[in-house]
């Protein structure tokens, strides 16, 4: 490979997943262990059929994105197929299907290289990512692009208005929150998962718990980790596993369910991480010894942050 080109990390959505399609705030901060990048294979592609994973998921891509008529406006997609038909590459390190933005970092890696002007708005900066990564979700919010793209920490207010922050999860010795990721060791799919979602939000019950329970107590946790109120964000991080084990049980893989049960011997509360359904776990501790000892005297593979 030649031709190395800027690199973009991958994210993790805090808080938000879901429910930000129904206006709760969001927080997204990079996931700066990842990354992402162009290369040149310096091998000319003459056709689709051109035997390379991320060579045949680009042409898919760009198929797509020819298809959508208002990313004609946004991006250079002349200049995309050439690239690609010239061995152009995505290589990354981010997990596919794990929730942790080996889509958004593509994304932002092509609006990067393809913009056709630069946006200083950046609710339209979102609005134009969510468009191209609707390519791999089916209707994005485009706050994933959006953190890989900016390569900061992201947060949306109850009314779906974004603004960056300096807030980076990185490990401090007097820290007094742990952000850990569990590896469930199984993909899965974020289109098949909203969709399973959307359909849920037609049933009265679904929609009235979570419009009344759980975005409430979620856009608190949100205000309790930017205020640094920890006691109090660990007490409602317990009824966020609680109730999302009742409204995203699908979700929720069977053999790790005993995770977001209440167990006074768990130092720690653990939600899903992205659209769920395998990839990562995320879990809170103000204990991360403890933690540590839970998690392996239970055979589990993690990565502190």
């Amino acid at each position: 490979m030649i031709s190395k080109g800027k690199s973009f990390h991958g994210k993790i959505m805090l808080f938000g997943e879901y429910s930000i399609i129904c206006g709760s705030g969001a927080l997204v901060v990079p996931f700066k262990k990842v990354s992402g990048n162009w290369v040149f294979s310096g091998k000319e592609i003459n056709d689709t059929n051109y035997n390379h994973k991320s060579g045949n998921q680009l042409f898919s891509f760009l198929q797509y994105l020819k298809s959508t008529p208002a990313l004609s406006t946004i991006l250079d997609l002349q200049s995309f197929e050439k690239d690609l038909h010239n061995g152009l590459l995505f290589q990354s390190s981010i997990p596919q299907q794990y929730g942790v933005g080996s889509s958004g970092a593509l994304v932002a890696a092509t609006y990067d290289r393809y913009k056709m002007q630069d946006e200083t708005d950046i609710t339209r900066l979102k609005q134009n990512l969510a468009l191209i990564e609707s390519a791999f979700h089916g209707n994005s919010s485009g706050i994933d692009p959006l953190c890989c793209y900016l390569n900061k920490a992201i947060v949306i207010d109850q009314n779906g208005i974004p603004a960056t922050l300096k807030l980076l999860i990185e490990p401090s010795a007097d820290s007094q929150l742990s952000v850990f990721l569990i590896d469930t060791q199984l993909s899965s799919s974020t289109g098949y998962l909203v969709s399973h979602f959307r359909t849920m939000l037609h049933q009265y019950s679904f929609f009235k718990k979570l419009s009344q329970s759980y975005i409430p107590t979620l856009n608190l946790v949100i205000n309790d980790f930017l205020n640094q109120r920890y006691d109090l964000l660990m007490d409602h991080l317990s009824e966020i596993s609680t109730l999302q084990t009742d409204l995203f049980s699908k979700m929720i893989p069977d053999s790790y369910k005993f995770l977001f049960q209440k167990d006074s011997t768990k130092p720690f509360e653990v939600k899903i991480c992205g659209s769920g359904g395998g990839g990562y776990l995320l879990g809170f501790t103000q204990s991360p010894e403890e933690t540590k000892n839970f998690l392996n005297k239970n055979n589990l593979d993690f990565i502190f942050l």
